[in-house]
């Protein structure tokens, strides 16, 4: 008996671009240890794949078909692309406006967080490396759209807005530079930018639930994150980072309180939402202690 979950997976593990090797659009400002491993041909040795990514692929496949029925003349959908020799994949192309459309999924909690600070570089890099290779083929893009939907709630949020932000070339150059650095630097010296019990490592294909190739050679029974320890020894270098931040988050800790507790002054009697400059703050009555409020920034309230 096989449960959705692995049925799901496996799947997944027949498509096309789950079994590309090669380095994709889609690599660019993700780890640089698994690019590493991709430019050097490593074989994978994790064919899990993650449900989050399977769940993404999904809602990717219904809008293309979708898109199919309804796309206007000059529109593309799951369009293939190169860029500087990088395969990959476009979610959208709308050719009215020249406005490239990429689709991401993600929890409710990490798009609160996209909406106040923004979408994360490695988003922008690759938007905007697909609106540049369209370009590059005689096609008229000039803006693009990340479009982000909430698996948990069913939330979407466009950023920066229906209308699309201008290419920006500096983000088409950082994501080639952030390549090279990579190729330039020994596989051994890439480092690993996402930790071996995260959601990214679990399912990498040179990661997976004993570590992979990635995280092998570690102290045996001890946390897989010693063999960082094995890669530079230098035991009083990892406790002074440790006291250091340490510190950092104790003196974090008490200028948080000291704002906190500056801005009580203009707390509402019974919270709600005040605005402070550009910003907005959300005071939340504390349900198991209603002498005590919490605050929150508002999604959208900056300015």
């Amino acid at each position: 008996m096989r449960t959705t979950s692995e049925l799901l997976l496996i799947a997944d593990q027949r498509r096309p671009r789950t079994q590309q090797k090669d380095i994709g659009v889609s690599d660019l400002g993700s780890c640089r240890r698994r690019v590493g491993y991709k430019l050097a041909g490593a074989e994978p040795v994790n064919p899990s794949g993650n449900i989050q990514a399977v769940i993404g692929s999904a809602i990717h496949d219904m809008v293309a078909q979708i898109m199919e029925k309804v796309a206007e003349p000059g529109d593309l959908v799951e369009h293939e692309v190169r860029f500087a020799g990088i395969l990959g994949h476009l979610d959208r192309f709308e050719a009215s406006t020249g406005t490239v459309v990429d689709t991401k999924t993600t929890g409710s909690r990490w798009l609160e967080h996209i909406k106040l600070h923004g979408p994360e570089h490695a988003h922008l890099w690759q938007v905007s490396v697909y609106a540049a290779a369209l370009v590059t083929m005689g096609y008229d893009a000039k803006r693009v759209r990340i479009e982000y939907l909430a698996r948990d709630t069913g939330e979407e949020y466009l950023w920066p807005g229906p209308d699309g932000a201008p290419l920006n070339p500096r983000n088409v150059r950082d994501a080639m530079e952030w390549l090279q650095q990579v190729r330039d630097t020994s596989l051994d010296m890439l480092p690993r930018d996402y930790d071996p019990d995260s959601v990214f490592c679990l399912g990498c294909p040179f990661g997976g639930p004993d570590g992979g190739i990635c995280w092998e050679g570690h102290v045996p029974e001890r946390d897989r994150r010693s063999v960082l320890y094995l890669d530079d020894p230098n035991a009083q270098k990892w406790a002074d980072e440790l006291f250091d931040l340490r510190k950092q988050i104790k003196d974090l800790q008490d200028k948080e309180k000291r704002a906190k507790g500056a801005l009580d002054a203009i707390r509402p009697e019974m919270g709600g939402h005040v605005r402070c400059g550009n910003k907005t703050i959300d005071f939340r009555r504390n349900p198991k202690d209603p002498t005590k409020f919490s605050l929150y920034f508002v999604a959208g309230g900056e300015s």
